[in-house]
């Protein structure tokens, strides 16, 4: 955990202040009225957020500590349910919908709000997120916490909360992903950096999700995670394991570094490859989940900056790849010198490896990428396209999969430009009729009659007579 910025502190120690010393405050003690501690909540909590979100959002490392900070009576329990729902949240959980590791951060924010002098207004915000951590949890965990609380009101309203219907796997699933929803567009991930190799095994999917979700969200600030991931691939303490080599991965194609750090990278990288035999197979494998996932971009630019760190003096896949995707990348895949290598490289390895699909999903990018930056005006330039390079890759990759993500692509162009051009009689649908069907019908995108039922017209029903 890294300790809170001194500005950071300065600004929570001044809320503190604020809180203590408001007209408000003073009202709820003496009237011990709700509205008062509603308009204390009111007043101050969206300070709290808002220093929350900035923390999140450019150093999540000190989200723990900010966190913690928190309990201080002086804070009056404010934003505290809030952060109980995160600390549920923040756990891995597995396929039973049960904690990986219990989440000791959970249990101590609970006892902390179960021992707070403004319970009583507290209870009604945490109830569900109690309820799901609680069901998460593990049965003796859970029963430890709750003897640990001194007021025998406060834990029979925490042994309420223990829900029979979580009992069962379905339940929990239901309840967990339910307040997941409640959750969804807030920034609150944090991860701890192992330091050993027995901590790295059951850190590392945490840690992982938190990098992938740090580089796919658009608006954070990633500059105060190089250093603690510099300190991490070098550590020699994590040498050999596949964990390093994912890491790596994604400090190397997402992290701006310097030429220091690229060195120790590249450095790491080369020791891993030599002496770990399955380092390229982690690799290969890893890439493949980032291109097939919607939620990250790993494009051109990403896989030549990994290529980067690669040392091609090591005469393996790794080294093969690389050089033959630079080319790709700077070239350009319509390149008939790009087709002649790889055409070559290709045979070089069973079709369906992880290095053939790597290369078929790095140039099956270009052709989604050119798809989506086209409008229907420029179809013309699609069908060019098209028409030159769908049956050289198709021939050259000679793989099905592949074949049917550009039939979905061209479908999915064919509607968009049915619906820009709806008029049968005009020159531009006729055009892209024309074109899509004896082009669809050459590829075995669809057959004639599948045509022939694409390009009708729905009929539109006739109204029921009353």
């Amino acid at each position: 955990m890294y300790d809170l910025a001194e500005d950071y502190a300065a600004r929570l120690e001044g809320i503190a202040v604020a809180i203590q010393d408001a007209e408000v405050l003073q009202q709820y003690l003496d009237e011990e009225e709700d509205v008062y501690y509603n308009a204390l909540k009111e007043g101050y909590e969206p300070y709290m957020e808002e220093l929350q979100n900035e923390i999140a959002a450019n150093h999540p490392l000190q989200l723990i500590a900010f966190e913690k900070a928190l309990l201080d009576e002086r804070f009056e329990g404010l934003f505290l349910p809030r952060v109980l729902g995160y600390a549920v949240l923040r756990g891995e959980v597995n396929d039973y919908y049960k904690y990986v590791r219990q989440q000791e951060h959970f249990g101590e924010m609970l006892k902390f709000i179960a021992g707070n002098s403004n319970f009583d207004q507290l209870r009604n915000r945490i109830g569900q997120s109690i309820q799901v951590g609680f069901a998460l949890s593990s049965d003796i965990w859970v029963t430890s916490l709750i003897e640990s609380v001194g007021s025998k009101q406060v834990r029979q309203f925490l042994l309420g909360q223990k829900r029979p219907e979580h009992r069962v796997v379905q339940g929990r699933q239901r309840a967990y992903n339910r307040f997941k929803r409640q959750f969804k567009g807030r920034n609150f991930q944090f991860a701890e950096f192992p330091q050993t190799a027995n901590e790295l095994t059951f850190k590392f999917n945490p840690l992982k999700d938190f990098l992938l979700y740090r580089v796919s969200e658009e608006g954070l600030d990633n500059s105060s995670l190089v250093q603690p991931l510099h300190e991490f691939i070098t550590n020699e303490a994590l040498a050999g394991t596949p964990q390093l080599m994912q890491i790596a991965t994604i400090y190397a194609a997402y992290f701006e570094l310097s030429e220091e750090q690229k060195k120790a990278l590249m450095e790491m990288m080369t020791r891993e490859r030599k002496e770990n035999p399955g380092a390229t197979e982690v690799v290969l494998a890893l890439m493949l989940e980032l291109k097939a996932s919607r939620k990250f971009a790993f494009g051109p630019a990403e896989e030549l900056k990994l290529g980067e760190v690669m040392d091609r003096s090591i005469k393996n896949d790794l080294s093969a790849y690389f050089d033959l995707t630079d080319k790709l990348h700077k070239d350009g895949f319509v390149n008939p010198s790009v087709h002649e290598a790889l055409a070559t490289e290709v045979l070089n390895h069973p079709g369906l490896s992880d290095y053939n699909e790597n290369l078929r999903q790095s140039v099956y990018g270009y052709f989604q990428r050119f798809k989506d930056g086209i409008g229907t005006d420029d179809y013309s330039e699609w069908f060019d396209l098209a028409v030159k390079q769908f049956p050289v890759y198709m021939k050259l990759f000679g793989n099905e999969a592949f074949n049917q993500q550009l039939r979905q692509l061209s479908i999915k162009y064919a509607k968009d430009l049915i619906k820009a051009y709806p008029d049968k009689r005009g020159k531009y649908y006729r055009e892209i009729k024309k074109w899509t069907v004896a082009h669809f019908v050459a590829w075995n995108f669809m057959t004639e009659k599948q045509l022939k039922e694409f390009f009708k017209t729905p009929r539109k029903k006739k109204p029921v007579a009353e």
